[in-house]
């Protein structure tokens, strides 16, 4: 095992060590003896999110399967660190991880950024589907849904318009132009198109797949945080107007839950704990077995 890759799984082994010594309510769950299979179930669904995420990150790889089980331990190894990095700084940790297993830059930012626009697009036609259903939704999730849509389509318009003008525009420059300028312009268009191909054989086949993983995402996360708020009594009774809380506060963070932000983490934190010891493990003991095997 690498010294680098040896040295982190330690690093993230003590700060899961510390947080189970530091953050464990046990005085909490002894006066509340309800709320530990209550956290148990709500992290078991957090858990389950993100074993579908590493499902995307696989029907993503399909191409390149060899880096299948390196990049879900990598989404694995760095979920629990993202968490509490302020932000966003987790998203840098893990499209860094993922550059280091796909060993490129091109493949690592085509993976990363599929998955934030199939968030972005799904969280958007949820949004949607609670105004269809008449739900009163919160003006910061209406500022969301604008944000969202505008975004989905500025990405959908792009893609077709790379698609479209760069093969007139290549042909253009290399017919035409004989200047300095132009060459460095045809290998900007290059590397665009080059670009281009990566997310076609990233995604080709396989949007629908990509489709339902990511609905069942955000539909657990939305879930077992509107469990989570009917636990606690926050909000409204009503199962929609739960939902609508929950995935306003899976897209927000814990600053939509107030004074319930502690407990969130709590179960939030449990699950990721459990996740990365699981895959801590496996790592280490995929190394030990096959040491020559580059799994990250």
């Amino acid at each position: 095992m690498r010294l680098g890759l040896r040295a982190y799984l330690v690093a993230l082994f003590g700060i899961c060590a510390a947080w189970l010594w530091l953050r464990w309510p046990a005085g909490a769950l002894q006066a509340d003896p309800v709320l530990l299979p209550t956290l148990v179930l709500l992290a078991g669904l957090y858990f389950a999110s993100h074993l579908m995420r590493m499902m995307r990150l696989a029907l993503l790889t399909l191409d390149v399967r060899s880096k299948i089980f390196p990049l879900i331990a990598a989404h694995a190894l760095t979920a629990f660190p993202s968490s509490f990095l302020p932000y966003k700084l987790g998203e840098l940790l893990r499209l860094a991880a993922f550059h280091q297993v796909l060993g490129g830059a091109r493949k690592a930012g085509v993976v990363w950024a599929v998955e934030r626009f199939s968030d972005v697009a799904v969280i958007a036609c949820f949004i949607c589907g609670l105004y269809m259903a008449r739900v009163e939704v919160p003006p910061s999730m209406k500022r969301i849904f604008v944000l969202f849509v505008v975004l989905t389509v500025l990405c959908l318009l792009t893609m077709l318009a790379v698609a479209k003008v760069f093969i007139y525009l290549n042909r253009h420059l290399v017919l035409v132009s004989r200047s300095r300028h132009g060459l460095v312009l045809l290998k900007v268009s290059h590397a665009v198109r080059q670009l281009q191909l990566e997310f076609r054989r990233s995604v080709e086949g396989r949007v629908p797949g990509l489709v339902l993983l990511s609905v069942l995402i955000w539909a657990t996360e939305a879930f077992a945080l509107s469990l989570f708020m009917g636990r606690f009594a926050i909000d409204e009774p009503q199962f929609a107007a739960l939902f609508s809380a929950g995935l306003l506060a899976s897209v927000a963070g814990m600053s939509a839950l107030g004074p319930h932000a502690t407990v969130f983490g709590l179960y939030q934190s449990l699950a990721l704990v459990a996740m990365t010891g699981i895959f801590i493990t496996t790592v280490w003991a995929v190394r030990r077995v096959r040491p020559k095997r580059n799994i990250a």
